[in-house]
C-alpha cells in the first residue's frame, strides 16, 4: 500500500518533471504529467496558453479559464467550453465548428476569420469581441452580449439571435439573412450593407433609421421592428 509520504514525494518529483522539462508544448507536458490534454483541464487555468494549430477536438475544457490564451488556427470542432473564461484570447482563424460555448466569456476576444457554424453561444459575453469575417452561420446566439462588438462582414445566416444585445455594434456588411432576430437590441449599430432578407424582426429594436431607405424601414416596420426615437 502507498503511503501518504510516498504519494506526497511522487507528485513532488512529478511537478519538477514538468518544471525542468525541455518544453513548453502543452501536449508534451500533459504527456509527461501523465494527463489527458483534451479530457484531464476541465476547471483548469490555463491563462495565456499557447495552443497555437493545435487539435483540441472534443476537448472538455469546461469552466476552464484561457484569458488572453493564443489559440490561433486552433481546431475546438465540438469541443465543450461551457462557462470558460477567454477574455482577451486570441483566436483568428480558429475552427469552433459545433463547439458548445453556453455562458462562456469572450469579451475582448480576437475572433477574425475564426469558424463558428453550428456553435452554441447561448448566453455568451462577446461584448467589444472582434469577429470581422468569422462564419457565424446556424449558430446560437440567444440572449447572448454582443455589446459593441465587431461584426462587420460577418456572416451570421440563419444564426438565432433572439433576445441578443447587439447594441452599439458593427454590423456593417455583415449577413442576417434568414437570422432570428426576435427581440434582440440593435439600438446605435451600425448597419451599412447589412443583409437583413428573410430576418425575423419581430420586436427588434432599433434606433438608427439612417441606414435604411424609406420602404426598407416600412418592410421592418411591417415584419414587428420597432423603431424608437
Amino acid at each position: 500500500m502507498m503511503t501518504k509520504d510516498h504519494s506526497l514525494q511522487l507528485l513532488l518529483n512529478l511537478i519538477e518533471q514538468v518544471k525542468t522539462a525541455d518544453t513548453d508544448d502543452f501536449f508534451d507536458l500533459a504527456q509527461i504529467a501523465g494527463l489527458n490534454p483534451l479530457q484531464d483541464f476541465s476547471e483548469a487555468d490555463l491563462s495565456g496558453i499557447d495552443l497555437r494549430s493545435k487539435n483540441m477536438t472534443n476537448a472538455d475544457l469546461i469552466e476552464a479559464t484561457l484569458i488572453g490564451a493564443n489559440l490561433i488556427s486552433a481546431d475546438f470542432t465540438d469541443a465543450r467550453l461551457i462557462s470558460s473564461k477567454l477574455s482577451q484570447a486570441n483566436l483568428t482563424d480558429a475552427t469552433l465548428t459545433g463547439a458548445s460555448l453556453i455562458n462562456a466569456d469572450l469579451s475582448g476576444a480576437i475572433l477574425v476569420n475564426a469558424t463558428l457554424d453550428n456553435a452554441n453561444l447561448t448566453g455568451a459575453i462577446l461584448t467589444q469581441a472582434k469577429l470581422s469575417f468569422a462564419d457565424v452561420r446556424r449558430s446560437t446566439l440567444t440572449s447572448a452580449d454582443l455589446t459593441a462588438t465587431k461584426l462587420s462582414e460577418t456572416n451570421l445566416s440563419y444564426a438565432t439571435l433572439r433576445r441578443a444585445h447587439l447594441t452599439n455594434s458593427d454590423l456593417s456588411g455583415a449577413s442576417l439573412y434568414g437570422a432570428d432576430l426576435s427581440g434582440a437590441d440593435l439600438r446605435g449599430a451600425v448597419l451599412a450593407d447589412t443583409n437583413l432578407i428573410g430576418a425575423n424582426v419581430e420586436r427588434t429594436r432599433f434606433n438608427e433609421p439612417r441606414w435604411f431607405s424609406r420602404e426598407m424601414k416600412r418592410d421592418l416596420t411591417q415584419r414587428g421592428a420597432i423603431f424608437e426615437a
